[in-house]
């Protein structure tokens, strides 16, 4: 158990070792949200601060007193949501990239 901790813990180092780059950049979109979402949050009006903080609490209330959730019902909205996006997002992609050289041979 102990030597499958080990391997698991090396192998781990090894894929971050041989993927700095991509992690580095990682992190830095990631410093660099919080530093934008820290920026804008701290130069907003008193009236839309009120709104923000209003509605975390309103939704963290509401996590609160929600006993019975039905996981597989959120898990079924989730996915339908997530897939007609990623169909619309790849229907768009191809409206959008495609090889235009025949379209000007029709028009020359």
């Amino acid at each position: 158990m102990r030597d499958k901790g080990i391997k698991i813990r090396d192998t781990l180092k090894q894929h971050i070792l041989n993927n700095k780059k991509e992690y580095i950049v990682v992190m830095l979109f990631f410093l660099v949200g919080i530093f934008l979402g820290v920026f804008f949050v701290n130069n907003i009006q008193e009236t839309q601060r009120m709104e923000i903080s209003s509605y975390l609490t309103n939704f963290i209330e509401k996590m609160k007193t929600t006993e019975n959730l039905n996981y597989m019902d959120l898990l079924k909205n989730s996915m339908g949501q997530n897939i007609l996006l990623a169909i619309m997002i790849w229907f768009f992609g191809t409206t959008v990239i495609r090889d235009t050289s025949s379209f000007w041979n029709c028009i020359l």
